[in-house]
């Protein structure tokens, strides 16, 4: 294993015969995780290690891991990993190690693949995680939309903003849905509106990704930038391309999808028969991401029904399981929804758009989403706005 070498003098790290230099602060950080490598430690635990007395603020930590991992990403086997929900660690790979055998044998690597799609179908995010981070010890190598998979579900914006080997084309779908979750007010839902409409005039998206978008994700914009029945209008294509294609994955999130319009759109009897078919089809595919998404849009239902006690109550469960599936986008995305809704539909219930708005206020502490907004639209604005 090629060892760091740390020059405090100049503030230099060399690993074998490459060296690159760092800013002081982040030497003395890299210098600690290395020291401590293969540990976690919170944001706090690295102020009061790294920085005592010196810096009063988490985003401190973030901003020099994000500048950190840029610089490392000519050495891919030192990695400072996101540890979701606390804090940070590096970890070091050997680089000369044998591999395992498993890694060149297409049956296992298919039979991986496969438990990696069993695990996105059902909603478990936190196995899909596990998996990952094993694949070492396990003798597989994650292919690269899980790899894009496994950042965007745990919210890791500063990956897809770094270069890191993967065409800009196969991240743009997942940094879209990423900023989707950073529209809480209506200008800023017509915003990202503008965004996706463009990315699907350009066909700029894999083909797959393409029709996600157009028959799934912008309906639910549609929705929140005030034109429902715009949405309405592209039921039945959706619908049809679902059976045509034979897009059994999809069968569920369109119906939701489609009830969550109707219940913006004021169609209660709608969203009644909706919620019936839905709950029939949930009892044979019990998908926790399908499952936490319903009763948020049951809730909102409940709401606007005039049951305001059920509906709040049926919305906190559907986002502890959405936690529970260990999905960041789609909870930043429900809550939201949530926070628009409230401001709109029930302008008389002040303490429950502040409830959820304290909600996301924690996720944005969370995952630094007021501190990357800006790098990540113009992102995107750059590949689709040339």
């Amino acid at each position: 294993m090629s060892s760091l070498i740390f020059d405090p003098a100049s503030y230099t790290v060399t690993c074998g015969s490459d060296s690159i230099g760092l800013l002081a602060k982040e030497f003395a950080l890299l210098q600690f995780l290395y020291d401590h490598r293969h540990q976690a430690f919170t944001r706090e635990q690295l102020l009061d290690r790294v920085w005592l007395l010196e810096y009063p603020v988490e985003r401190t930590v973030d901003d020099h891991i994000y500048r950190l991992r840029r610089k490392l990403r000519h050495w891919p086997h030192i990695a400072i990993n996101t540890v979701r929900g606390y804090g940070y660690s590096l970890t070091v790979r050997d680089r000369r190690a044998v591999g395992n055998p498993s890694v060149q044998d297409p049956e296992v690597q298919e039979a991986m693949r496969e438990l990696f799609k069993k695990y996105h179908l059902l909603g478990q995010g936190r196995s899909l995680l596990a998996l990952a981070d094993r694949q070492e010890v396990l003798g597989f190598e994650v292919d690269e939309f899980y790899t894009l998979y496994v950042h965007f579900i745990q919210g890791d914006i500063p990956w897809f903003l770094e270069e890191n080997g993967i065409p800009f084309r196969e991240k743009l779908y997942w940094m879209l849905l990423m900023y989707r979750g950073m529209a809480l007010r209506r200008e800023e839902v017509l915003s990202f509106l503008q965004l996706c409409e463009r990315v699907l005039a350009l066909r700029i998206l894999p083909d797959r990704q393409h029709r996600e978008m157009e028959i799934l994700n912008i309906l639910d914009v549609y929705a929140d930038a005030g034109r429902p029945g715009e949405a309405i209008n592209r039921f039945e294509k959706a619908r049809q391309t679902v059976e045509s294609d034979g897009l059994s994955g999809f069968v569920i999130p369109v119906a939701i999808m489609e009830m969550y319009v109707q219940v913006v759109a004021g169609q209660s009897s709608e969203a009644e028969r909706a919620s019936g078919r839905i709950e029939r089809l949930l009892q044979g595919s019990p998908y926790l991401r399908e499952i936490g998404r319903y009763h948020i849009v049951k809730g909102l239902h409940l709401l606007t029904q005039g049951q305001r006690q059920a509906g709040a109550d049926l919305i906190d469960e559907g986002l502890e399981v959405l936690q529970a599936s260990m999905h960041v986008p789609m909870l930043l995305g429900a809550v939201c929804q949530i926070v628009l809704f409230l401001q709109e539909r029930l302008p008389d219930a002040p303490r429950l758009e502040q409830k959820y708005r304290a909600f996301y206020d924690a996720l944005d502490k969370e995952f630094g989403l007021s501190r990357y907004r800006t790098d990540l639209k113009e992102g995107i604005q750059k590949a689709i706005f040339p």
